[in-house]
């Protein structure tokens, strides 16, 4: 009972034990923003989304990056809002950083928003990964780009509650990113398997001209 409690904060983090769940995600995933803000090849104009922003640390980095553009979020915790306002505040105040609460099935953006978007860890968690992809194609410009950063299901040992995490294969994540009709799909390795086992999936949003 206490690991299914424990997993859901994974999920939508609340309260006192979300912020500490929060913290705890600010430590041990920052490898996994360092690499994936790496391979998004950021210019200072982008304006870039991350879905499932957490505590707010690649929202950092992003921002340290994209210095004339502006760096957006949205997460479904309002814990997780919180604390990641917290942490970039200053950008918050020069309007470089907005950090929304909500939902990846239904972003509060107009189509053709965003010149990068990225998420990390966040997938197993999507109701519908394949609606969630159709959003992110609607609200992403033409020819930008996608990452996602997951663990791979043969990595998990050992397996999380399957109730509240739905694992992948990158061949999985590829198939609904070609469905919803990203193209160009790269499965890039953690360069540093003993920090991260995992993978990122790099994906071009083609639109029909």
């Amino acid at each position: 009972m206490f690991l299914k409690l424990f997993s859901a904060q994974f999920r939508k983090p609340t309260g006192f034990f979300g912020r500490y769940i929060g913290n705890r995600m600010a430590r041990g995933n920052q490898y996994e923003a360092e690499w994936t803000v790496s391979l998004l090849n950021l210019q200072p104009t982008d304006r870039v989304l991350e879905i499932g922003f957490g505590p707010g640390v690649a929202i950092q980095l992003v921002s340290q990056k994209v210095t004339n553009g502006q760096v957006v979020g949205i997460d479904l915790s309002a814990t997780m809002v919180h604390l990641a306002r917290q942490r970039n505040a200053p950008a918050l105040q020069t309007g470089r950083v907005q950090l929304d609460q909500g939902d990846v099935i239904n972003p509060p953006y107009p189509p053709d928003s965003f010149d990068k978007a990225f998420t990390i860890h966040t997938i197993y968690f999507w109701q519908s990964p394949a609606d969630a992809l159709k959003q992110l194609k609607r609200v992403l410009k033409a020819d930008s780009l996608l990452a996602i950063t997951m663990m791979t299901k043969d990595k998990w040992q050992p397996p999380p509650p399957s109730n509240i995490f739905t694992l992948y294969s990158p061949d999985d994540v590829q198939r609904f990113l070609t469905d919803a009709g990203f193209q160009q799909i790269q499965v890039k390795t953690s360069p540093e398997p003993d920090k991260f086992p995992g993978v990122c999936l790099l994906a071009v949003n083609h639109k029909e001209q």
